[in-house]
């Protein structure tokens, strides 16, 4: 492919999927449109020839944990649409009585992606893959949850609002990586990550060496 070229898809690719979705996920930042910012995204770069589709592809399916089933999870039981919502409520009580009767670890393995799907909720298959709750949801009891889903007006489910693309999440994620890798168990990774955040609100920039040492 000619430089020209090059040039060429990457600003279309800017104005048609990057530009657009800028402003959507700035629009709708809750972790709940996540997923829908995700299909929205496959959706725009269906225009891109084969090879450059399969590039967009795989990178989409290695990054897209919004198309995790926790997270579609949370898109649908948000959704306008009523039977989009029932569907998600039956799916979280299924996952519910299933962790019920077989506690085990919970793996966060996103599934391989259907990018023809003509919805968000088609994005997996939601039959060959393991699905578990959202940990938003775990605290709402059966009876709210179905009370919830089951209303006629606009859903207004109360979980965390998390932020769903923003430096600050990506900061907070490396963060937490690091406090991973140096401390074992959650009261110790707790502790050094409020460490962490205290000395960099204290002192967020060194300018000099000398800054280092307290004299």
């Amino acid at each position: 492919m000619a430089i020209g070229s090059e040039c060429y898809f990457l600003a279309r690719y800017v104005v048609t999927v990057y530009a657009q979705m800028w402003f959507s996920i700035k629009s709708k930042p809750s972790c709940k449109d996540g997923s829908r910012h995700l299909w929205q995204t496959i959706h725009l770069s269906r225009y891109l020839p084969d090879d450059l589709r399969k590039v967009v592809n795989a990178t989409l399916n290695r990054n897209g944990y919004f198309g995790h089933p926790e997270n579609l999870l949370l898109g649908m039981i948000t959704d306008d649409r009523k039977h989009i919502r029932e569907l998600g409520l039956r799916r979280i009580l299924k996952a519910r009585s299933e962790h019920t009767a077989k506690v085990a670890v919970r793996v966060f393995k996103v599934p391989e992606f259907n990018c023809n799907a003509e919805d968000y909720t088609e994005l997996i298959d939601w039959q060959s893959c393991h699905v578990t709750e959202p940990p938003l949801t775990a605290n709402i009891s059966d009876v709210d949850i179905t009370a919830f889903v089951k209303c006629k007006e606009s859903p207004l489910i109360n979980f965390p609002r998390f932020p769903c693309h923003t430096q600050a999440v990506e900061r907070c994620i490396k963060l937490v990586t690091e406090a991973s890798s140096a401390v074992c168990g959650n009261t110790s990774r707790d502790g050094f990550i409020r460490a962490r955040l205290e000395a960099r609100s204290i002192m967020p920039v060194f300018n000099t060496k000398s800054e280092y040492c307290v004299g």
